[in-house]
């Protein structure tokens, strides 16, 4: 009979396994956590997408698409003017709760201020869609600065579980409308009704105050103001298109634009979700040599181009029975535009690459002005080509601003990177003592960065 003990200690030790911690570590940990909640988020956005393009007419998807995309646009002014400064400042003292509570007295301010043109606009045009986005508006602020908020500061698990929520309850109305019990704008109605109730509800349940009020000192507001306008000069020249698309060539001409770019969806959630990957990966080479710097992005470049190109063929050779099945009568009205849109796309990768590589070498003001006058450029560009030769005029003046786009970035960062033979960060960047010294790019705005905005900005 052998004694337990003994054969215990003569067990040969065996070393930790350090894949299995590491793999344990990143389960355990806030990053897993952080894709999750944003792919459920992604999800429930795209079968709202899918099911009102599916059932609406194409003016009726053309509102709806106005709709969402103000709701986009409001969101990250939002983030941009109000989230980021809370998670900065949660950052130092992660204890100071006055401040979370102070931000969610700004974001219901910003949601009831940017609520209001939405009503008006809405009765005006007599659209279901921008009423039922301005009465839903501050709670879906709410419900999205208290995710980005608790994910920020190592609460990951709370918002994924109220995300998973929603998403479901986005299912279930889909799945009301697909069996046409209910109509599209009702469809809508449920996504944001529900989205808007959990904002509340877990402010409430946070200690959050909800009343709208700003509180914040002069300097402070100059701050988020230079930081908001920016936003809306690049990421946000995307929506603010769509939006003067709407006014000037019709809600069809949107409603198509909505039609391609809803089945080119998984093209560009691949797209955005790459883009949190890009900088890190770019990073690590920051002081390399520069043809080092631009191999690597050209590797990563190429990578990307992989990756989303197959995902985009495959809906370029979709037959007509199928997207007939997907998006009903609409197809008609996307087909003509898909290449064009797919184009978009993958030049919108491209130029998010260049974008990552301007953030990572601390080139900061150079980024804010090439970004700002692509933004600007866009918007003639793309409203001038719809009011002359409608939906198509937009898809080509889209691609062609996703080529110049891809072009400008990449022509800048080459330059950037051309500028000195021993690596480092961008030579603008340089403290007194000529050690390098980083700045966050576009003010640091990482929820901003995706492939509509960089695309849209760029």
């Amino acid at each position: 009979m052998t004694d337990p003990l003994n054969s215990t200690a003569l067990r040969p030790r065996t070393r930790p396994n350090r894949a299995r911690a590491l793999v344990q570590s990143f389960i355990g940990g806030r990053a897993l956590w952080a894709v999750v909640t944003a792919a459920l988020s992604s999800l429930g956005n795209l079968l709202l997408s899918l099911t009102v393009a599916r059932l609406a007419p194409i003016d009726d998807l053309g509102r709806f698409a106005l709709a969402f995309s103000l709701y986009v646009l409001v969101t990250g002014l939002s983030r941009t003017v109000v989230t980021e400064a809370v998670l900065a400042e949660a950052a130092a003292q992660p204890a100071n709760r006055p401040a979370v509570t102070a931000g969610s007295r700004r974001v219901a301010a910003v949601g009831v201020g940017c609520a209001v043109p939405l009503l008006a606009a809405g009765i005006i045009d007599r659209s279901g869609y921008l009423i039922l986005a301005g009465i839903a508006l501050p709670g879906l602020l709410l419900h999205d600065y208290a995710r980005n908020v608790d994910v920020g500061v190592g609460r990951p698990r709370p918002p994924c579980a109220r995300e998973a929520v929603w998403t479901v309850l986005t299912a279930l109305a889909a799945l009301l409308g697909l069996t046409n019990v209910v109509g599209p704008s009702v469809v809508f109605g449920l996504w944001a009704g529900s989205g808007a109730l959990l904002g509340c509800a877990t402010a409430v349940l946070n200690g959050h105050q909800v009343r709208p009020g700003w509180h914040m000192d002069r300097a402070g507001s100059r701050a988020s103001a230079s930081y908001g306008l920016q936003f809306l000069l690049t990421a946000g020249s995307a929506q603010l298109a769509l939006t003067a698309l709407g006014v000037t060539a019709g809600m069809a001409v949107v409603g198509s634009l909505s039609a391609g770019r809803t089945l080119l969806g998984p093209a560009t959630l691949l797209v955005g979700g790459a883009s949190p990957l890009v900088i890190p990966h770019l990073a690590r080479l920051r002081v390399a040599t520069g043809s080092a710097r631009r191999r690597d992005a050209a590797r990563v470049t190429i990578a990307l181009l992989l990756a989303t190109a197959p995902a985009c063929l495959f809906v370029l050779l979709l037959p007509d029975r199928v997207g007939e099945a997907v998006l009903g009568d609409n197809w008609r009205h996307a087909e003509p535009l898909l290449w064009l849109l797919a184009l978009e796309v993958l030049l919108g990768g491209v130029a998010m690459v260049g974008f990552a590589g301007h953030r990572v070498q601390g080139a900061a003001r150079r980024a804010l002005l090439l970004g700002g006058a692509l933004g600007v450029l866009r918007v003639p560009v793309v409203v001038a080509s719809a009011v002359a030769w409608g939906a198509v005029g937009a898809a080509v003046a889209l691609a062609l601003m996703g080529l110049i786009s891809a072009a400008a970035w990449w022509a800048s960062y080459l330059q950037i990177t051309s500028g000195s033979r021993d690596g480092g960060v961008h030579a603008g960047t340089r403290g007194p003592a000529g050690t390098p010294q980083t700045t966050a790019g576009t003010a640091g705005r990482g929820p901003t960065l995706s492939a509509p905005s960089v695309s849209g900005s760029s």
